[in-house]
């Protein structure tokens, strides 16, 4: 493979110097045994990393050890990110930030602007590199190029084609230079899983190649100039098999499973890292590389919690506040009022029965006159806390802009659906997962059992007019099923039919009743 071919950029990092870092550090550790040379001719280096932020530019209550605090923030983040560079450059250390994939999709601000606030944050910050997650074409091909031309820093991922021509869309690598002829190598992949967890209609131009081959060939290009980064937005299992197959890989810095590696995974020899989500953490990797040997190992890592103790980087501020600013007024209007916690909580939400998927799927399927209403749980990005409901906060917990539809399916395809709704483990945290109403289920063992359709036993022959997505009717979250099925279009977006249903009722207090049971102790 060409050099040209693979896009490599060489770049030159200028660093201000500001006070040393501040936050909470939740973890470090120092290798006590080297391979490599510590003289004075050792190349130091610190990375530092996130992944998953979703569109959480401002800080945001979440839920730690059981307690609910303050977390996240960009301007944050900038300004521990800049205060490590400033006391790294009066050492001589360089220091580089990357992210690991899916900036968009979540609050209003990602929502309404479609990114372009977090693009202009990550110039400011000075993000050296950044990985393609799923997530980033949820607004179209178009809205993400143009993100793409916007970044002053490289969008990445060795997998990505565009069909028409064959041709990768994003730059499979970027060599940052550490000394002469010793580079920080940079490898992008996205999750394969792409194709079918954003809206189908996003992914027509495009097709996505095996990460491990894909990986595997930019390496070998790379190999032996310097330690070898992947920055990866993948499932766990895949970075694994990456890992098996290239073990001479530096570190994998993970997304997309939105978990805190800490202490980091290893597979082999490689060390896996991973920042949970929504800018809750920043990690930091120290390396010394040996120049005669181009070899680098950790020395030190760590995770730091993003909390109000870290003063906001101004510039970056400011920018979160222009964009805040033009929100409409009516993101801030009080449109009900939650009795209860509406529970869209990831790792509940995507594998058992809550309130908020029953409260949706209730309201889907009593608006079209539905005899069912399926919802995909990876529609469901958080919760909403007893009190006041801001119209920010639906669309904070709902924010995709998916359409409702109705499509006749036989009970034999339903029987499929739950089939492959309830396949997934806890750990797993399958977005695929359905929440249901006008039917009750019991699961056992990944399968769905003692199926009732408003309380009659489910008949494959018969035929059920079922409410969904249009990403659900699409095929998507692997529901291909439903394409060859004529979608009913209602002309009604789910989200703005639960923000209407809130506003009629003004009190909510959904409750889990028990229509699907899991049967298998956890």
């Amino acid at each position: 493979m060409k050099t040209s071919l693979l896009c490599i950029r060489k770049f030159i990092f200028l660093i201000l110097p500001v006070l040393f870092a501040l936050g909470l550090t939740v973890h470090a550790e120092t290798q006590t045994h080297s391979s490599v040379k510590g003289g004075s001719d050792a190349i130091q280096c610190t990375i530092l990393f996130f992944n998953d932020i979703h569109g959480h530019l401002k800080p945001f209550q979440a839920k730690e050890q059981g307690q609910k605090i303050e977390m996240g923030g960009i301007a944050r983040i900038a300004a521990l990110v800049e205060n490590i560079r400033a006391e790294n450059n009066k050492k001589n250390i360089p220091t580089f930030c990357l992210l690991a994939g899916d900036i968009l999709q979540g609050p209003p601000m990602s929502t309404v602007f479609k990114g372009e606030p977090d693009v202009k944050c990550f110039n400011q910050m000075g993000i050296n590199a950044m990985t393609i997650g799923n997530h980033e074409f949820d607004f179209g091909l178009d809205n993400l190029l143009k993100l793409k031309d916007a970044a002053a820093f490289p969008f990445l991922s060795a997998n990505i084609y565009l069909k028409a021509t064959g041709e990768r869309l994003f730059c499979p690598m970027v060599a940052i230079p550490l000394a002469p002829g010793i580079d920080l190598n940079i490898i992008g992949v996205t999750t394969n899983e792409l194709l079918f967890t954003t809206h189908p209609k996003n992914t027509t131009d495009i097709y996505v190649q095996d990460p491990v081959e894909a990986v595997q060939a930019v390496y070998q290009a790379v190999e032996g100039k310097g330690p070898v980064i992947l920055l990866s937005h993948n499932k766990a299992a895949e970075d694994k098999a990456i890992a098996r197959r290239l073990p001479g890989l530096f570190a994998i810095i993970g997304g997309h499973d939105q978990i805190l590696l800490n202490p980091p995974g290893m597979e082999g020899s490689v060390p896996m890292f991973q920042a949970f989500e929504k800018g809750k953490y920043l990690g930091r990797i120290d390396a010394i590389v040996d120049p005669s040997t181009k070899h680098g190992e950790i020395t030190r890592w760590n995770y730091t919690a993003i909390t109000p103790e870290i003063p906001e980087n101004t510039e970056v501020a400011a920018v979160v506040m222009e964009y805040d600013n033009q929100l409409d007024k009516k993101f801030h209007e009080v449109i009900g009022e939650a009795f209860v916690y509406l529970n869209g909580d990831r790792g509940t939400v995507r594998y058992q029965e809550t309130n908020m998927g029953n409260l949706i799927t209730d309201i889907m399927k009593n608006f079209s006159g539905s005899d069912i209403a399926l919802l995909n749980a990876g529609s469901i990005r958080s919760g909403i806390d007893i009190g006041p409901i801001t119209l920010e906060e639906v669309y904070t917990a709902f924010p995709f802009e998916n359409e409702l539809v109705v499509v006749n399916i036989s009970g034999a395809d339903l029987l499929a659906a739950l089939t492959r709704a309830v396949k997934g483990s806890p750990a797993d945290e399958d977005g695929g997962f359905l929440h249901v109403s006008g039917m009750t289920f019991k699961i056992k063992n990944a399968r769905p059992l003692d199926i009732m359709i408003n309380g009659l036993p489910l008949d494959p022959a018969a035929t059920y007019r079922t409410a969904v997505s249009d990403f659900i009717a699409g095929g998507g979250d692997g529901y291909t099923l439903f394409r060859d099925k004529i979608p009913y279009r209602s002309g009604s977006m789910i989200r703005e039919l639960v923000v209407q249903a809130i506003r009629n009722q003004k009190a909510v207090s959904p409750a889990t009743d028990g229509r699907i049971e899991r049967l298998d102790k956890i």
